[in-house]
């Protein structure tokens, strides 16, 4: 039984590990105008630059906004798009920082009130499909982004590899080099140990030479007999 109830508990967790994420979820967050149902999107590792950034251009691509920004909070009013119906709109977003990454709040003016899934869930669902796809273009420019980060990692290990293989050369040849260094002088020692031979010997042969000469100067009057 226990080992039922077991297997049961892993296969939920299996199971809830599988299911896709809602990456894009409607809340009501502070804003401008107060406390407005919005959609909110958390981006992972993601920087509030890159965020930013890619959230202007596809704001501009998709509801034709030219975003601008005024105390923290990013605006565009009077707009038009199909997935908005034929009434002008307004949008309003803010990002702020998370444990891990950065989230992207999202609203919806439509005059009448800010889109939400109780009031108008065709369209909220639509938009919620176009910030899906923001969200993954976000995904991929953070891991383009991690990319590059390991590749600069990458490059610097091969860099510090490449220098200590250098070292490594630079080395070995300077022991090349002492030991024919080493070996010339052992070649040097060698022969002035030959010549100290010889040196000796001459000095022998020398002091035999000088006691010669004294002895001649001490019987130096037999050179008269």
């Amino acid at each position: 039984m226990q080992t039922k109830t077991i297997l049961s508990l892993l296969l939920i967790l299996f199971a809830a590990a599988t299911l896709p994420a809602q990456v894009v979820k409607e809340t009501e967050k502070m804003m401008s105008f107060g406390s407005r149902p919005c959609f909110r999107m958390e981006f992972p590792n993601a920087t509030t630059d890159m965020v930013e950034d890619l959230w202007k251009n596809f704001a501009k691509k998709n509801f034709g906004a030219k975003l601008k920004k005024k105390g923290g909070e990013w605006s565009a009013n009077d707009l038009k798009s199909a997935m908005m119906g034929p009434d002008p709109f307004s949008l309003y977003s803010t990002t702020e920082k998370t444990g891990t990454g950065v989230a992207l709040n999202v609203w919806l003016d439509e005059g009448s009130g800010f889109l939400n899934s109780r009031d108008n869930p065709s369209r909220a669902r639509e938009i919620s499909a176009a910030l899906k796809q923001f969200f993954f273009d976000v995904r991929r420019a953070t891991y383009d982004q991690q990319v590059k980060d390991e590749e600069k990692k990458l490059k610097d290990l091969e860099k510090n590899n490449q220098n200590m293989a250098k070292t490594t050369k630079d080395l070995e040849k300077s022991i090349e080099d002492y030991k024919a260094k080493i070996k010339k002088a052992e070649e040097e020692i060698l022969r002035l140990a030959k010549e100290q031979e010889v040196g000796m010997i001459n000095i022998d042969n020398q002091r035999k030479v000088i006691e010669e000469v004294r002895q001649r100067k001490l019987n130096v009057e037999s050179e008269g007999n």
